[in-house]
């Protein structure tokens, strides 16, 4: 029983040192200047926006809002944020001109409709996944917000669970970085 129990805890704390966040946006913009190491890497990853905060791995229970994959996490969060935050134009079509699809969607179509704060979702992200797709496709499936679309890695049949992809190991695939990547 204790070895189980000393297992769970090596797989939580492993889970939960390749993920940043997530963070409360709010409280995040709050502090990037006094805590500039907190900021995404300029690396490959994924990220989301959720409802309410988690510990280890996100769950279906964290209402996961979006998901998304980035060569360049850094550059893509800000761009999320600007849209999110509503510096975004006030039509809600596809059509209007926005940064990040996602962030203008979640703006015009979450936010708005439902009168939620963007400064109270959570933000976090994981730059140490052996494969980009497959935790995409993991966390894509825990949306509560939709359509969304859930790609398929070429590479892993069935794609790779999200503990074990997510927990610290870096060894990118050569799916991981791509033509259809945001």
């Amino acid at each position: 029983m204790r070895w189980a129990f000393c297992l769970l805890l090596v797989e939580n704390a492993g889970a939960r040192m390749s993920w940043q966040g997530p963070h409360k946006i709010g409280d995040y913009l709050a502090t990037v200047v006094h805590s500039p190491w907190q900021r995404p890497p300029e690396a490959a990853g994924v990220y989301l926006v959720s409802e309410k905060p988690w510990r280890g791995l996100p769950t279906e229970a964290d209402r996961i809002l979006y998901v998304s994959q980035a060569a360049y996490l850094r550059y893509q969060i800000g761009r999320l944020l600007c849209d999110l935050l509503g510096f975004t134009g006030d039509d809600p079509s596809p059509r209007e001109a926005y940064q990040h699809k996602g962030g203008h969607s979640l703006w015009s179509h979450h936010c708005l409709p439902h009168q939620i704060e963007p400064v109270r979702l959570y933000l976090a992200w994981c730059a140490e996944c052996l494969c980009l797709t497959c935790a995409e496709t993991a966390l894509g499936k825990m949306m509560i917000t939709g359509p969304h679309r859930v790609r398929s890695c070429s590479l892993h049949r069935p794609p790779i669970d999200l503990w074990r992809n997510c927990q610290g190991v870096t060894t990118n695939s050569r799916n991981s970085v791509g033509p259809n990547h945001q």
